[in-house]
């Protein structure tokens, strides 16, 4: 792989790397990736004679920077077309935390009253109303003329959250959308990014709370919450016939990671066609079925994530199966 590297970044016009290596290597999980590529085209990759798309280098490169960006609080969605010595500069030139109030203050409104108590620390952002829940906040009047910033504050971070906080920010007409949750899916964070939402996993850092704050002015108004009929499920990596057959393979180290993780990945699969498969007695039960299916895709993706780490890693080769 390092030799791969060296030589696509010698030429960079070189298309090497499969698109879960190109994410490990950039730091991205590849369903982000994915929908980088999808929403905003971040980088131009090239396709083999099977289809496949292979990064360069230079792909990566720009993918780490972007991953830099948003993690300091920057939209993905105003950085995606930036040059790459545009991106090398904004990370060379992100200040410091603030010594001095900017001169127009940012007005926020906060669900959450840790997360309020944080952000009154940033110079620069003016609380106009603090909620304890998403419930309070949908029952309160929405204040007068646009918001500049909603912070969202959840102890768990599910789907249905998904669509309250986006609803939330399109009430508001909230300039931007900030989300800090302790625990939940990765499938529902995606969900959020790809509406132009900020989200981290506690703790946040007063510093990174302040280049939220700076990045905020001036940010587009996310998108309308979809409707639970449009959420989209991330599709398969792996065949069952393909996990079969990585069952099946040995190892050239002495462990049994590869088999156990494909175990893992199709036993959270036949869960997932399960859970959709279910018969439901009313809407209620429908929902928890949805919530059961979701919460299994999320897993699944991530194991598949981690199974694809290992297939790559030890250098396997499997032919490409329809999913089922």
């Amino acid at each position: 792989m390092a030799d791969a590297l060296s030589e696509s970044t010698t030429n960079p016009g070189q298309h090497r790397l499969r698109s879960g290596t190109a994410a490990r290597l950039a730091g991205l999980p590849v369903t982000t990736l994915r929908v980088w590529e999808r929403r905003y085209g971040v980088v131009s990759t090239q396709k083999t004679s099977s289809g496949q798309r292979v990064y360069s280098a230079h792909d990566v490169s720009r993918l780490r920077l972007l991953r830099q960006l948003t993690h300091a609080g920057h939209a993905i969605g105003t950085i995606a077309t930036l040059e790459l010595a545009s991106l090398q500069a904004l990370i060379a030139g992100m200040p410091a935390l603030p010594s001095a109030v900017p001169d127009a203050a940012l007005d926020a409104v906060v669900v959450g009253r840790s997360a309020a108590h944080a952000l009154e620390a940033v110079p620069g952002c003016v609380l106009r109303a603090v909620h304890d829940d998403l419930d309070r906040a949908e029952a309160a009047p929405p204040p007068e003329g646009r918001v500049g910033l909603l912070l969202v504050r959840l102890a768990s971070l599910q789907p249905r959250a998904v669509d309250r906080v986006l609803a939330l920010g399109a009430a508001l007409r909230a300039g931007a959308i900030f989300v800090v949750y302790g625990f939940g899916t990765e499938a529902s964070a995606d969900s959020l990014r790809e509406a132009g939402v900020t989200v981290r996993r506690e703790p946040i850092a007063a510093r990174e709370l302040a280049q939220w704050v700076r990045n905020a002015r001036g940010a587009p108004t996310p998108a309308p919450a979809p409707a639970e009929a449009d959420w989209q499920v991330v599709p398969r990596r792996f065949s069952d016939e393909a996990l079969a057959r990585l069952m099946q393979m040995p190892s050239p180290v002495a462990c049994e990671c590869l088999r156990h993780m494909a175990e893992i990945v199709t036993q959270l699969a036949g869960f997932e066609r399960y859970s959709q498969d279910c018969i439901s007695t009313g809407p209620a039960d429908a929902g928890l079925h949805r919530h059961l299916s979701r919460t299994a895709g999320a897993a699944r993706t991530m194991f598949e994530q981690a199974l694809q780490r290992v297939v790559d890693d030890e250098g396997l080769e499997l032919r490409d199966e329809p999913i089922r």
